[in-house]
């Protein structure tokens, strides 16, 4: 039975679907199981719990950690979560009010390099917005039609998102910094919530040839790496599974489907997901918490 590891609600602030619409979309793509991910929120996770519970699909509650480490910005899933947990509460919060407070200031960098948005374009998917909605918002804006820089990713396929992790994302030229703990900190916290922690789309955020970094995680505690995803080419899914064998990790699989921000990403869309991940990461979970 086929699973999806990486999924966002409406929750997410790049997010579109409803806890419910997410389970089912899962349910007609016949999925025994699937993960909600939401970034810095565990807000739809009880909802999903519940439609899981009548809809026949299993709900891992979990959520995606926006981290950094070695001048990196990362992502790290947290697996079987207490999301009640109040070091996750805080977590959460906090990471909402830092977005809520960065939205002028990014807006204003963004502007100052040249580009047009409008603050109702980047808030409209959410008060806390993650990078790729500026990016949509810049993309949507006519007025950058003669930008050349735009203009270079509008012919490129997944321009905004490219444009998002290039320019954008956390450390790129024309991002207002927002603080990152770091990762060994993300990964204690995930760990002492009762979660088995797992490197998101390394090829997306390191890029290639940072093998030793995620080992130096490993050493920190990070029990797997996302290596079947729709960020990664088929020679850097394989990458990532062999680095799995060599440093003993659990090699997930996710689509990280977001709906509309992520037209061409379905759920379930991702190779080598079959429910015996689901196991490895439960057994996991289980020997951390001495089950």
């Amino acid at each position: 039975m086929r699973i999806d590891l990486h999924i966002h609600t409406a929750a997410s602030g790049d997010g579109e679907l409803s806890p419910q619409e997410v389970v089912r979309l899962a349910k007609e793509s016949s999925l025994r199981a699937i993960a909600v991910t939401d970034h810095d929120s565990v807000a739809a996770v009880e909802e999903a719990l519940f439609w899981g519970e009548r809809q026949g699909v299993e709900v891992v509650p979990a959520c995606e950690f926006s981290t950094g480490y070695g001048g990196k910005w990362l992502h790290v899933l947290g697996y079987f979560l207490d999301i009640h947990h109040p070091a996750v509460e805080k977590w959460c919060q906090e990471a909402e009010r830092l977005r809520r407070e960065n939205v002028d200031e990014q807006i204003a960098r963004l502007r100052a390099a040249g580009l047009y948005l409008e603050k109702e374009r980047v808030l409209a998917d959410g008060p806390q917005p993650m990078p790729i909605c500026y990016s949509m918002a810049i993309f949507a804006d006519g007025r950058n039609d003669g930008n050349p820089l735009v203009n270079q990713y509008k012919a490129l396929e997944k321009g905004a998102i490219r444009f998002c992790l290039d320019w954008i994302a956390t450390g790129r030229p024309y991002s207002a910094a927002v603080h990152l703990p770091a990762a060994p900190e993300v990964i204690g916290l995930i760990a002492g919530c009762g979660g088995v922690p797992v490197l998101a789309h390394p090829a997306a955020t390191l890029g290639t040839g940072h093998d030793g970094l995620i080992g130096e995680l490993a050493g920190c505690g990070l029990a797997g790496v996302e290596a079947f995803t729709t960020w990664h080419t088929a020679e850097q899914e394989d990458h990532y599974w062999r680095l799995c064998g060599r440093y003993g990790l659990i090699a997930t699989c996710g689509s990280d489907f977001h709906g509309k921000n992520k037209p061409h990403v379905r759920i379930g869309q991702v190779r080598n997901n079959g429910y015996e991940t689901v196991e490895l990461l439960k057994d996991a979970w289980r020997k951390q918490a001495g089950r």
